[in-house]
């Protein structure tokens, strides 16, 4: 059987003059930062959102919907909390205390809002 095997990348060479300890390092973190930086994801477009907002929406109502939102989930981290023991409460109560944090920010957001 033969096996293909693929041409090796193309690079230039260096001499082993150029090859210093500095320039080393600065590639190896030239590719730590392109491998850790670098976002796999391709940019989300607006025409594939899950939900989508019409643009009528104002500012006040959709803080209310947000803070509605947020104490549902409240609720229901809650209530699923409370059926569970353990690490796995401490988490899903740990998030009812989040969206209750978030819902204190919304709704002081929705207090403070000037409405004409």
């Amino acid at each position: 059987m033969k096996k293909i095997v693929p041409d090796p990348s193309v690079s230039p060479a260096q001499d082993d003059a150029d090859c210093t300890s500095s320039s080393l390092d600065r590639a190896a973190a030239d590719r730590a930062l392109n491998y850790y930086l670098h976002d796999p994801k391709p940019a989300r477009g607006t025409g594939t959102a899950t939900y989508a907002i019409h643009d009528s929406v104002n500012l006040e109502a959709a803080l209310a919907q947000a803070s509605d939102l947020l104490r549902c989930m409240v609720a229901s981290a809650s209530e699923v909390g409370n059926g569970l023991s353990g690490n796995q409460r401490d988490v899903v109560l740990s998030l009812a205390h989040l969206a209750e944090l978030a819902k204190a920010y919304v709704d002081k957001s929705l207090d403070s809002l000037v409405t004409h």
